[in-house]
């Protein structure tokens, strides 16, 4: 880790206004379930709310923005080689950008899920299924778009593609999906944390714990491959 590019990478994220869309993204879903809730006048619907919006919506978008906030726009305008230029080892360099994505992510997604959940009147399991899933998501989904966004200057769009076409539309409709998804292993591993039942009862747990370490470790690997590799005169 290193304090300085975690630093820079803060103040790139929020000093932009996709710093704004990152917190409208939870305060919107606080607002529906607040809204569902007056409107029923009773207890939200814990699945549709959190799961089918919150988990599969609103934490995967929250990473993909901080990750691509972090590091995307470096490697669009070709400042990210004064910053490789810096005796900053590569990796050292992919894990700041990630842990700076993760926190941000981690805050906005669990304390947004959470507060959905509390604003929906929900019981106090699946508001601690909130949490840990919208923690548990953004860890894994900023891993993951970290490594995009360094391998691609289309990292915004594999990363919607991934999100919205390959889990969100193909993986209600081919269940074996499930096994190459990071919503399902934070699915499963928030099931088995809080004690709630959610639709991936077939996925393994020690599947989804291996699997979503893979994802993290990988992620992170894989950005600092890649930004090893970055040429200085010019990368595409």
């Amino acid at each position: 880790m290193n304090l300085t590019v975690s630093r820079l990478a803060l103040q790139a994220l929020v000093g932009q206004r996709r710093g704004l869309v990152l917190v409208a993204l939870p305060v919107l879903l606080v607002l529906l379930a607040t809204l569902v809730r007056m409107l029923t006048q009773e207890p939200i619907s814990a699945r549709l709310v959190l799961v089918e919006v919150g988990l599969a919506v609103v934490v995967p978008l929250v990473s993909l923005l901080a990750a691509n906030g972090v590091l995307g726009p470096e490697i669009d305008d070709g400042s990210v080689v004064y910053l490789l230029a810096t005796p900053v080892r590569r990796t050292t360099m992919a894990a700041s950008k990630w842990a700076t994505a993760a926190g941000v992510s981690v805050v906005l997604s669990a304390g947004g899920l959470a507060g959905a959940a509390l604003a929906g009147g929900v019981s106090n399991r699946w508001v601690l299924g909130s949490a840990v899933g919208g923690a548990v998501g953004a860890l894994l989904y900023t891993a993951l778009f970290t490594a995009m966004s360094a391998a691609t200057r289309h990292g915004m769009i594999a990363g919607l593609i991934y999100a919205l076409v390959l889990e969100r539309a193909l993986g209600s409709l081919l269940t074996g999906l499930r096994h190459v998804s990071v919503q399902s292993f934070t699915q499963r591993i928030t099931e088995a944390v809080a004690d709630i039942d959610l639709p991936v009862s077939d996925l393994g747990l020690t599947y989804a714990l291996v699997a979503a370490v893979v994802v993290l470790v990988g992620g992170i690997g894989m950005a600092g491959w890649r930004l090893a590799r970055f040429q200085l005169k010019g990368d595409e």
